[in-house]
Parts: C-alpha cells; sequence; structure tokens
C-alpha cells in the first residue's frame, strides 16, 4: 500500500508527470504500471495506452473504483461514524462496512489523508496570513477525489503487493512509477517492517526489462537522482515545514544505458 498520505503526490505532479511522459512518448511505451499507486495523483494525469494502478490496501482500491464508476461518497462523516470505522478495522474486523466505506471513511476523513492515523478531520478555523478561515477538510478531500472521477476512467485497479504487481500485467518494455513509503520519515504502524533492500532489488531487477522511475527522498549510491524539488509538507496554511522529492532511476540498467537521456521538462498545466 502507498504507506504516506492518499493526496502526498498532488503537490508535485506537475513536475513529474511531464518527465515520465517524456519517457513513455519517446520510448514508444504502450502500458504504464503503478505499484504504489495511492491516491492515483499521478496515474491520472500519464497518458498510456494501458494504465494499471495497484496497492495492498483493499479499503483504498474499493475506493477509487467507486469515484472511478462515478457513485457516490458519504455526504459527511460525523465522529462518532469515523471512531466506529477505526475501531472496526483496528479489531480487525469491518464486516459492518462496505470496503469502499472504510476507505472512504478512513482516508478522506482523517487529517491529511493519513488513514486512521492521523486522526479526524474535524472542520475547524485556521489562521492564515489574511486572517481567520474556515477549513472543512472532509469536504475539501472529498471534492478533491470527485474531480479525478473523469481521468481515472480506464485505469486497470486492483489489489497487490507492490512485488506481485508486475506479474499480473507482466510485460517487458513497460514505464513503471513507484511511491514507496520513504525511508526514515514518519510511517503507518504496518509499514514498519517494508524491506528497503528488498524494494531496491527488485527495482534493478524491473529496471532490466523495463523504464523504472522511484520516488523517493534517498536512493542506492546506483540510482542517479534525475529531479528533484523542495515542496510543503503539510494541508495548513500555517505549517510551513517543507521537504525536498527526488525521483530516480537506476543507472545499470540495458534500456537506461541505451536511451537518450536529454530530458525535456515542458510547463504543464491540468
Amino acid at each position: 500500500m502507498n504507506l504516506k498520505y492518499m493526496g502526498s503526490k498532488s503537490r508535485i505532479a506537475k513536475y513529474i508527470v511531464p518527465i515520465i511522459q517524456n519517457y513513455i512518448n519517446e520510448n514508444g511505451i504502450k502500458k504504464y504500471v503503478e505499484p504504489f499507486v495511492g491516491g492515483a495523483n499521478i496515474i491520472d494525469k500519464v497518458q498510456c495506452e494501458e494504465k494499471y494502478g495497484f496497492d495492498k490496501n483493499k479499503y483504498l482500491i474499493a475506493l477509487l473504483k467507486r469515484v472511478q464508476s462515478g457513485e457516490e461518497l458519504y455526504e459527511e462523516v460525523p465522529k462518532d461514524l469515523y471512531d466506529k470505522a477505526r475501531t472496526a478495522f483496528n479489531n480487525g474486523n469491518t464486516s459492518e462496512f462496505e470496503d469502499w466505506k472504510i476507505g472512504n471513511i478512513g482516508f478522506i476523513a482523517s487529517f491529511n489523508g493519513r488513514w486512521f492515523d492521523g486522526g479526524y478531520a474535524k472542520t475547524g478555523y485556521e489562521k492564515t496570513k489574511n486572517g481567520m478561515r474556515l477549513r472543512n477538510y472532509y469536504q475539501e478531500a472529498k471534492n478533491n477525489i470527485l474531480t479525478q472521477a473523469s481521468d481515472l476512467k480506464g485505469i486497470v485497479f486492483g489489489v497487490s503487493d507492490y512485488k506481485e504487481s508486475i506479474e499480473l500485467p507482466y510485460d517487458s518494455g513497460m514505464l513503471i512509477y513507484c511511491d514507496p513509503p520513504y525511508q526514515g520519515t514518519k510511517q503507518y504502524a504496518n509499514a514498519m517492517t517494508f524491506d528497503y533492500n528488498e524494494f531496491w532489488q527488485t527495482m534493478r531487477d524491473w529496471s532490466k526489462n523495463n523504464i523504472v522511475l522511484i520516488s523517493e527522498q534517498n536512493a542506492p549510491d546506483d540510482f542517479e537522482c534525475i529531479w528533484e524539488q523542495e515542496v510543503s509538507r503539510s494541508i495548513k496554511a500555517a505549517d510551513k515545514s517543507k521537504s525536498t522529492e527526488k525521483l530516480f532511476k537506476w543507472n545499470g540498467g540495458v534500456i537506461q544505458k541505451e536511451m537518450d537521456h536529454r530530458l525535456i521538462f515542458p510547463e504543464t498545466s491540468y
């Protein structure tokens, strides 16, 4: 599962989508895969004949499929409903809820989209440079994901661990974009056992027959950074904390060695 918050890539999509798209166009790529699809904030903008988005979190995939199909989400999520769903999830018994409902509550009604670890995103006032403003975080997050609905058409979503995801539409000559849980940063409890050595070796293996791009803040020495940008870390206007996002690729793969790396970074708006 994408173990950063759900909308973590929305702030940098305008930077990295043109890079991804350039690789697709210049190399005649027909199949695009995201093994950590998260909030689908990159895959919904990439243009490719076939697009696959996988995540280990079945509730997230159920939510994305519901939005994709144009079905309604919760109009609002009161605190008691949030607590009930969180308790059910933590107890391992969500049978009272449909999967999309757990996804709706857990991602959209949690602060910063951080699943149930983020806490309830209650409506409240926020201090800005222009004074106080009322923020309904649930409605903002809900509206954001609903605006994606038309851009999710044609994407094949599936529940899968990242290591298994490439076996499902298995092929060579794909472009694979990975957004794993960042090493050394705050993560959900069930990300603590993520095997980074295994992950980077998998990236090397995939890169031998495919173009693989990875979002991270750091990478092993045999991966080169092809882009980096400082971005805001919070949805709160008063929170000025930033982090540096980077995009890596392996520098030892046959495809990468034979490719022309003169990337074009056009100004793109969506």
